[in-house]
C-alpha cells in the first residue's frame, strides 16, 4: 500500500478545512515530527492537549505502515513502542503515562485516576473490555483506538475533565457517548452545555455499507429521532443501506446536552483517504490502528 506524502496530507486536511465552515475547522500540525490532525474547537481550550494520529512519522513497515499505534495486530513490540514515543512526542506528552484501553465495541466507560498512568503500554492491561475513559487527572493522556469506527475526545475546560470513546456501529447503538457525558458528570461535576467534543477521523457516510441487522438495531437507538433522514441512506436496488455514524453520535450528543456549538466533526473519512489513515474496509482487515489523544495541562487544576 502506497502512503501519501506530507505534502499532499496537507492539501486533503486544507480541502477539508474549508469545508467543513468555521465551527469544524481542522489543521495538520507537523510542527513536531510525527504529523497529526487537530480540531481548531479544542485548541481554543486552555491546558488541553489533543490530536489525532496519521499514517505517517512511524517505523512501522508493510501492512503497518508506518505510524500504526496497535500492540496486537502482528507488527514488532519494538516499533509500535517507538511510534507511541513518536507520536506523544509530537504532542507533548509522555507516552509512558498513557492508560491505554482494551476496546471490545461494548459501552463501559473507566475513570482513570493516578494509579492507571502507563496501564497498557509500560506494564500489563488492568482494566479489560473498556471502550471509553474518563479523567480529571492532570498529565495522564487518554487514547482511543480506531481504523474507521468513530474516536470521541471530550473536554469540559470549566470542571477540568476530559474523556475519550470508541463508537463502532455497537457502541454508538449502546450510547457509548451518551454513557461517556454521563460519566463525566457523575464523577466530576460536569455540566453537559460545558462539555465539548470532536468526532475524529473514521469512516463517512459516503463509505460506510451496512445491512439490516445493523438498522434494525438503530431503530433500537434511544437516543435519535427515528424520523430523522440523515441517519443512513438506502442504496439503490440492494438490500443495504450507508450509515451516518458521524451524524448519529452528532445527535446523541446533542440529546445529551451539548451544544451543537461545541460538537466538531473532523469530516475525514478513513476509507476514502486510506493512504492516510488506516482503514478496517479498505483493507479487510490488514491493517495497523489509528489514534486519538487528549490530556489535561497540569497548570490547569
Amino acid at each position: 500500500m502506497v502512503m501519501i506524502e506530507i505534502n499532499n496530507a496537507k492539501k486533503i486536511i486544507d480541502a477539508i478545512h474549508s469545508k467543513n465552515g468555521s465551527q469544524n475547522d481542522i489543521t495538520l500540525n507537523t510542527e513536531h515530527g510525527a504529523p497529526f490532525v487537530e480540531s481548531c474547537g479544542l485548541l481554543k481550550l486552555e491546558g488541553i492537549v489533543h490530536g489525532f494520529s496519521t499514517r505517517l512519522g512511524g517505523v512501522s513497515t508493510g501492512i503497518y505502515e508506518s505510524m500504526n499505534l496497535g500492540f496486537y495486530l502482528g507488527d514488532e513490540r519494538e516499533n509500535v513502542m517507538e511510534n507511541y514515543k513518536r507520536f506523544s512526542e509530537s504532542l507533548g506528552v509522555d507516552y509512558h503515562r498513557i492508560s491505554c484501553p482494551n476496546q471490545v465495541h461494548k459501552s463501559n466507560v473507566l475513570k482513570v485516576t493516578k494509579e492507571d498512568a502507563g496501564d497498557g503500554i509500560v506494564r500489563e492491561l488492568s482494566h479489560f473490555e473498556i471502550d471509553a475513559q474518563v479523567t480529571n487527572v492532570p498529565d495522564i493522556p487518554l487514547i482511543v483506538y480506531s481504523a474507521d469506527c468513530v474516536p470521541i475526545l471530550f473536554a469540559d475546560p470549566v470542571c477540568k475533565a476530559i474523556g475519550t470513546c470508541h463508537a463502532g456501529w455497537r457502541g454508538t447503538m449502546q450510547g457509548i457517548a451518551a454513557k461517556t457525558v454521563h460519566k463525566m458528570v457523575e464523577e466530576y461535576g460536569c455540566k453537559p452545555e460545558n462539555i465539548h467534543a470532536v468526532i475524529g477521523p473514521s469512516i463517512g457516510p459516503d463509505n460506510y455499507e451496512v445491512d439490516d441487522v445493523v438498522i434494525n438495531e438503530l431503530k433500537k437507538c434511544p437516543y435519535i429521532e427515528r424520523s430523522d433522514k440523515n441517519l443512513f441512506q438506502t442504496v439503490p436496488d440492494k438490500d443495504r443501506y450507508m450509515l451516518n455514524l458521524w451524524h448519529i453520535n452528532e445527535c446523541i450528543l446533542y440529546h445529551e446536552g451539548l451544544s451543537m456549538e461545541h460538537i466538531y466533526n473532523t469530516g475525514l473519512c478513513t476509507m476514502e483517504h486510506h493512504e492516510l489513515f488506516f482503514s478496517h474496509r479498505f483493507t479487510q482487515g490488514r491493517r495497523g490502528l489509528n489514534a486519538g489523544m487528549i490530556m489535561l495541562q497540569k497548570y490547569t487544576v
